[in-house]
């Protein structure tokens, strides 16, 4: 079952491996990026990051549907995370039990220039092509905050757009 799908610049880093996994007492995580696959060391990376007893995977965004989709997968506590609207987009069109997308960190990583980006929260930088992304996901019905750490505030992205 999946407990959160996260969309977040870095993918798995502290607030993600540390924070968000024992909060939400996750087994799995799955990063579900059709780009990472070609990088080997960035995997390599980013699983040694992720805390003992949880175990990720690395996947295209259509093997993550693959996955979540399976009904093995029923029986574990899974964070979902991306590193792009389109991707969350694209994953809960096709995934019917999503309980909430989390937008943690979007916008800064990789992006030299911040010009006509939108800036929704301390965390969050939007282009117009983002905007439109994030109120599809609003049309899912499915609940969408912008929440760094589950000790900041609880904001709904609704209220920024």
């Amino acid at each position: 079952m999946i407990s959160l799908l996260r969309v977040d610049d870095r993918l798995i880093h502290g607030q993600v491996a540390v924070v968000w996994s024992h909060y939400l007492g996750v087994n799995r995580i799955i990063v579900a990026n059709d780009e990472i696959l070609d990088n080997k060391v960035q995997v390599m990376a980013l699983k040694m990051s992720v805390p003992d007893g949880i175990k990720p995977f690395f996947v295209s965004v259509d093997q993550g549907i693959q996955l979540m989709n399976n009904p093995k997968s029923a029986k574990l506590k899974i964070m979902v995370v991306v590193n792009k609207p389109q991707d969350a987009l694209k994953i809960a069109q096709n995934i019917s039990d999503i309980p909430m997308i989390n937008l943690g960190n979007y916008g800064r990583v990789g992006s030299e220039n911040m010009q006509g980006k939108k800036q929704l929260s301390k965390n969050v930088f939007i282009t117009e092509d983002d905007e439109k992304v994030l109120r599809e996901l609003l049309a899912t019905n499915i609940k969408i905050n912008v929440q760094p750490v589950p000790s900041d505030p609880d904001i709904q992205l609704s209220s920024l757009l």
